[in-house]
């Protein structure tokens, strides 16, 4: 793959900016990964469907930071929590997918 610009909204740019110090050093690294090699290998993400794929950052917690690839240079981080059971909730699942719905049809408001 080929290199990729990551945005994340402000959203989950308020969530990254609220964890500790270490989580916010290990989402800038794996973040910066991802934008070098335009995909992230487990651990580090996984994909969950055809369209949405998790950032997993695993000091500090299990945080995620959910995101797609948008157009062809562009991966947009559109939603992040803390996982607290084994399966990533559906309610997470709908929220970034609600979000992707705004940012694609271009009714997505900061």
């Amino acid at each position: 793959m080929t290199k990729k610009k990551y945005i994340a909204v402000k959203k989950v740019r308020q969530f990254v900016e609220s964890q500790s110090n270490e989580v916010q050093a290990e989402y800038l690294k794996i973040s910066e990964q991802l934008e070098k090699d335009g995909r992230l290998v487990e651990p580090f993400g996984k994909k969950l469907d055809k369209n949405l794929f998790e950032m997993r950052i695993r000091r500090g917690g299990q945080v995620r930071i959910l995101y797609f690839y948008h157009e062809r240079e562009y991966v947009i981080g559109v939603h992040g929590f803390t996982k607290k059971t084994q399966k990533t909730p559906q309610k997470e699942l709908k929220q970034a997918m609600r979000v992707i719905g705004l940012l694609k049809r271009g009714e997505y408001d900061e």
